[in-house]
C-alpha cells in the first residue's frame, strides 16, 4: 500500500497525512499512526519421485497459472500451522513432516492494491503421491518433473525464485 491507495485517515477522515516512510503514515489532525507491515505467507514444495506438485490457480491474481500450495498466515498462527492448514484446504492432505527451507519477498496485487509479503517456503518429500482433491483457491493440481517446469507459468516471482533455488541447490543438473 502507498500514498496512491490511502488518501484519508481511517480514524478521522482527514486528508492531512504524513508519510515519513513507505512503512507508515500518520494523521496531522488526530495523531493516528498506521504501520503497513509485510504480510506473512507460506508455500510448500511437495516433492515425489522427481516431480513437484503445483496447483492451478482458480482466481486472480494469476488465474490459470501454476502455484505452490500455500497462502497467508492467520493471526496467532505459526508458519508451520499455516502450511498444514493450507495443504488441507487446497489439496485435502495432511502432512506430518516438513521443514523450512528459505524465504523470498513478494508483491501480491489484489483488487488494485499491492501488498508486500514475505513468502516462507517449506519442503516435504514423499515416497508415494497422495490422493489429492483440489479445493479452495485451486482449480486443479499437476505433478511436473524438474526439467519440465515452465517458470514463466508460475504465478508469483517469489515462487519462481523459490522453485529455481530449490532445484539448483538440491537437484543440480
Amino acid at each position: 500500500m502507498s500514498k496512491s491507495t490511502i488518501s484519508r485517515c481511517p480514524q478521522c477522515g482527514s486528508t492531512s497525512l504524513l508519510w515519513p516512510s513507505q512503512k507508515n503514515f500518520s494523521c496531522v489532525d488526530c495523531g493516528f499512526v498506521l504501520y503497513l507491515n509485510v504480510a506473512a505467507a507460506v508455500a510448500v514444495i511437495i516433492e515425489c519421485q522427481g516431480k513437484i506438485l503445483f496447483g492451478i490457480r482458480k482466481h486472480d491474481p494469476g488465474r490459470g497459472m501454476l502455484d505452490l500450495p500455500g497462502g497467508f498466515t492467520d493471526p496467532r498462527e505459526s508458519a508451520e500451522e499455516a502450511a498444514r492448514r493450507e495443504l488441507k484446504e487446497e489439496l485435502n492432505i495432511d502432512i506430518k513432516e516438513m521443514r523450512y527451507l528459505f524465504s523470498f519477498p513478494n508483491q501480491y496485487a489484489f483488487k488494485g492494491i499491492e501488498y508486500d509479503t514475505l513468502d516462507m517456503i517449506f519442503l516435504t518429500r514423499l515416497d508415494t503421491a497422495p490422493e489429492i482433491e483440489a479445493g479452495d483457491d485451486l482449480a486443479d493440481s499437476v505433478w511436473i518433473a524438474y526439467d519440465n517446469i515452465d517458470f514463466e507459468r508460475i504465478a508469483f516471482n517469489s515462487l519462481r525464485h523459490a522453485v529455481r533455488h530449490y532445484i539448483q541447490t538440491f537437484h543440480p543438473a
